[in-house]
């Protein structure tokens, strides 16, 4: 039925685009009508004009194109606004007027086969008739569930499988949902036996995909790139274009666009808001990890402090604060996605290095099919326990008292980086924290479980009440 990754390489161009001001809705749900879906440069084969989707007005503009004598088509590429890098459509070397046809087909729904760039710029061509899905990891599961294709997943890997509770409202389906385990180092005859048609992965390496795609027998492995939100340019991310591309692969493509518009819509607002505090009226912050650091152990001597590439970093920036990282080293702020720093390097005399806020980032089921002791919290518990606890260890380091309050230490769920929310949730919850005075409107735990009812379509859920999301525990409401 499916077929295999095509090794090569397309040459893409970015498009920069910045993003415009927005008004706040609360309890606003996806458009019931077709609108226009923000950003440019979505990498599916049929977009020629460099929007972010495929309709008739590629298929026109290629039509244009071809009717075109052949000396007069160069010119005809920049009157147009054409390009011809996704124009072979049905990828057999040509572009005629098949492909016009192809992207037709695209447009009204009636396509069996997409040809798109993976998250990592590999061009890939599957057929759509997919019924057995296989997630992995929290971003992929809660994507199939906002794309309603979740009845399609039959299997997920170790750490969703742990809140199958949560993710699969059907009965049958939560006792029929197989494991597939450790997936960033799989069991092949194991999953093999599971008959997937597509495998969603949560790993970008290129050497693992590869590996999984010879292994793993008549699936399609796909990796859509939901791990690289970028939250200052989201428009045009992989996290995005993934979600769209998506939204291609399962016939899906309405849904995909609502839920792109809704996440540029939150991020629009953050962003007009954060955008206009002054530079020294930031406060400073420090994004890490809570586990295997000094915070949970005052006999290791480390932190992680996470940068301008890793959503936690860009949460910071699109919430309005200043990242702590780059006062301690610039180059390191902005080079790979963490750096690990000397303790001492954060809390010191050092009077243009100070901390103001201190967010933790928590992992309890690890994609290696781990579970963290200690720290338990997520959609499938109510108990704080572990929270407060890691909250204490926190306030109770010398360093720490020394500078920081203790109501701005904050525990947070790794569903909030790992989730198919992009880091949206987590900047809200972090701008309402440490920017209350700018970020009146914004209320962290109405649009949490609005993105839980609306968009993964878990009804009757408070996630202050039913899970544990972040400690100190948000309790504002909107004004």
């Amino acid at each position: 039925m499916n077929n295999k990754i095509i090794a090569a390489l397309a040459v893409v161009i970015i498009v920069a685009a910045g993003c415009g001001s927005a008004v706040w809705y609360m309890s606003q749900s996806h458009q019931s009508e077709k609108s226009e879906v923000g950003g440019t440069g979505l990498e599916v084969f049929g977009n020629v004009d460099k929007d972010n989707d495929v309709d008739a007005k590629d298929a026109d503009l290629l039509q244009k194109y071809l009717d075109t004598p052949t000396e007069g088509q160069a010119a005809a590429v920049v009157s147009l606004g054409l390009d011809l890098t996704y124009a072979d459509v049905n990828g057999d070397g040509a572009v005629n007027t098949k492909d016009v046809a192809a992207i037709r087909a695209i447009d009204n729904g009636s396509y069996g086969e997409i040809r798109f760039l993976d998250g990592n710029g590999q061009v890939q061509s599957i057929s759509t008739d997919i019924s057995r899905i296989g997630a992995e990891y929290f971003c992929n599961v809660e994507l199939c569930m906002i794309l309603g294709v979740v009845d399609k997943v039959v299997a997920v890997d170790y750490a969703p499988y742990q809140l199958k509770d949560f993710y699969f409202q059907d009965d049958s389906q939560r006792d029929s949902v197989m494991n597939m385990a450790n997936m960033s180092s799989p069991d092949y005859p194991a999953v093999n036996d599971m008959n997937l048609d597509v495998l969603l992965s949560f790993s970008y390496s290129v050497d693992l995909l590869k590996t999984k795609a010879e292994k793993l027998i008549g699936t399609d492995v796909i990796y859509l790139g939901l791990y690289q939100p970028n939250l200052l340019s989201a428009a045009n991310s992989s996290y995005v274009h993934g979600i769209l591309k998506a939204g291609y692969i399962f016939h899906k493509v309405d849904r995909a666009e609502d839920y792109v518009n809704w996440i540029l819509q939150k991020i629009d607002y953050m962003n007009g808001i954060s955008s206009s505090i002054p530079e020294n009226e930031k406060p400073h912050v420090i994004m890490t990890n809570y586990q295997n650091s000094y915070f949970a152990n005052a006999d290791t001597k480390t932190l992680t402090l996470y940068n301008l590439n890793d959503p936690q970093g860009q949460a910071c920036v699109l919430a309005g604060g200043h990242n702590v990282l780059q006062d301690i080293d610039s180059k390191a702020y902005q080079s790979g996605y963490s750096a690990k720093v000397q303790v001492d390097a954060v809390f010191n005399d050092d009077a243009d290095i100070y901390v103001n806020y201190i967010f933790c980032h928590t992992v309890e089921y690890t994609y290696s099919g781990v579970k963290m002791s200690g720290i338990d919290h997520g959609y499938c518990t109510s108990d704080y326990t572990d929270f407060k606890n890691a909250w204490t260890n926190v306030n109770s380091r010398e360093l720490v008292k020394a500078e920081v309050d203790s109501d701005h230490v904050h525990i947070d769920a790794g569903d909030l980086r790992n989730g198919a929310s992009g880091g949206v949730l987590l900047a809200a919850y972090l701008a309402k924290a440490i920017n209350p005075d700018k970020f009146t409107a914004l209320d962290p735990v109405e649009l949490h479980n609005e993105y839980v009812s609306e968009w993964l379509g878990v009804t009757g859920y408070d996630v202050v009440k039913d899970a544990v999301i972040t400690y100190p525990t948000v309790t504002v409401k909107s004004s």
